[in-house]
């Protein structure tokens, strides 16, 4: 046995369990990371102080808020999507087929991205949609803040449901940045959709429009892009309570490895 290596775990995922440990371990330093980039790039997003007027029901466990930042903050957060570097492309067959980029590598090069997810704005916002507090899931969640980006025919995903690593309730925010078709006058052909109690539910999602639902609950699916199609999304998750169990922590990094390689075990 390999010095060090406990008995009977192999040392593979003692590897797995020790990245997860030495996250936790940094976590108020990245918290405090976090806030600095907030206050350094929030004030260029122009987000608005009050929340919308109209707070749309969360029922069904779903809620769409139409126009939820001003034009300019759109915009910044267009400009940040479309600098993206390496977008890493996944292909399940039967089941999926699109690129993500990591929250690790918009760190990088789209720091104002980071700025909105960690922002005060957007938490009131979820948490008035939800009707609960919430709080961004840890930095070393790798789908914590992620850019979804369906770009080539046939990028969809099937049904699936989001699962909940955390021990407060979580959901997925979605804010579409771009969705055209190949005129650039139109949607893509790529919709969203929902598997409610009354059946499945068509989700619209043109640029600027927030999607807030429970994901470990509502099954939901991405349909394929046309020839010529572009399609970007900021994908958001919050928790009620963002900690985890160490086996739960170690389970989100295997389900990360289809999004992101294998390096989301070590990162």
């Amino acid at each position: 046995m390999r010095q060090g290596a406990s008995a009977g775990v192999p040392r593979g995922l003692e590897r797995v369990a020790q990245a997860e440990l030495h996250h936790r371990r940094d976590a108020h330093l990245a918290q405090r990371l976090a806030r600095a980039l907030v206050a350094e790039q929030g004030p260029r997003l122009g987000l608005p102080g009050a929340l919308p007027e109209v707070i749309p029901g969360f029922e069904d466990r779903l809620a769409v808020v139409p126009h939820p930042v001003p034009d300019q903050t759109l915009a910044a957060l267009r400009a940040a999507a479309e600098r993206r570097g390496g977008v890493e492309r996944s292909f399940v067959p039967t089941h999926k087929q699109g690129g993500t980029v990591a929250y690790e590598d918009l760190h990088r090069f789209a720091p104002e991205i980071i700025a909105f997810y960690q922002s005060d704005y957007l938490r009131r916002l979820v948490s008035a949609v939800v009707g609960a507090p919430v709080l961004p899931t840890p930095l070393h969640d790798q789908s914590s803040c992620s850019l979804l980006v369906y770009e080539k025919p046939k990028d969809h995903i099937g049904w699936h449901y989001d699962h909940n690593f955390y021990n407060g309730r979580h959901f997925t925010v979605l804010l579409p940045l771009v969705n055209r078709d190949a005129t650039g006058d139109g949607l893509a052909a790529a919709e969203l959709w929902a598997r409610l109690t009354e059946g499945e539910r068509r989700v619209p999602t043109p640029a600027n429009c927030l999607v807030v639902f429970e994901g470990a609950k509502i099954l939901h699916k991405a349909t394929r892009l046309g020839e010529g199609e572009l399609r970007i999304l900021l994908s958001m998750t919050f928790a009620t309570d963002p900690s985890a169990t160490l086996a739960k922590g170690i389970a989100r990094r295997f389900k990360d490895v289809a999004f992101y390689g294998v390096r989301a075990l070590w990162t």
